[in-house]
């Protein structure tokens, strides 16, 4: 056989992998064949070299340096919701602005788009309303009941919701009321 038949082999013969005739075959090969022998050493330095962990000390003083580093920076600054809000309430005011320009001066384009949008919401009613015909054949007698377990499911994530946003807002902000103290 000739070398590309055993190159192949040479990554299972390193891991033991390979069945007693194959591993005697490679063997012999690699003792006559000096350029495969020369290959199978580079895989085994590899594999020693991956096997092998390597442990990286940090520099001396490594934590006092970057702790002084970290002081000298300017303290953060928290901003409070008014700057979201202000971001909130300049993006509706422009979206609405450019709305009613585009109806006010619009020609039979912004008329077309709102008869489109108009017929949209008539045919998600009307999907609603075959929706809930086919659920009332569904359930039966007892559609209210699971409309109404589902809409108290509902709450109750919706609940939940709330107070683990509460809960999370409230811990963060005594997390910066220490910080603010130390």
């Amino acid at each position: 056989m000739r070398c590309s038949s055993y190159r192949p082999l040479l990554d299972e013969y390193v891991d033991g992998t390979l069945s007693a005739h194959k591993h005697a075959l490679v063997e012999r090969h690699l003792s006559e064949c000096a350029l495969c022998h020369s290959l199978f050493e580079e895989f085994r330095m590899i594999d020693a070299l991956l096997v092998t962990p390597r442990r990286v000390e940090p520099a001396p003083n490594f934590t006092f340096k970057v702790m002084a580093e970290v002081r000298s920076l300017p303290q953060p600054q928290r901003h409070r919701g008014a700057h979201a809000a202000a971001v909130v309430g300049a993006y509706l005011a422009f979206a609405w602005t450019l709305i009613g320009a585009f109806f006010l001066f619009g020609d039979g384009t912004a008329h077309a788009a709102w008869a489109t949008l108009l017929a949209s919401a008539g045919h998600a009613g009307e999907a609603l309303n075959l929706l809930a015909v086919a659920t009332s054949r569904f359930f039966g007698p007892n559609t209210f009941r699971v409309t109404a377990a589902m809409s108290a499911v509902l709450s109750v994530d919706v609940a939940l919701a709330l107070i683990v946003g509460t809960a999370v807002y409230l811990r963060r902000e005594r997390a910066a009321a220490r910080v603010k103290i130390s």
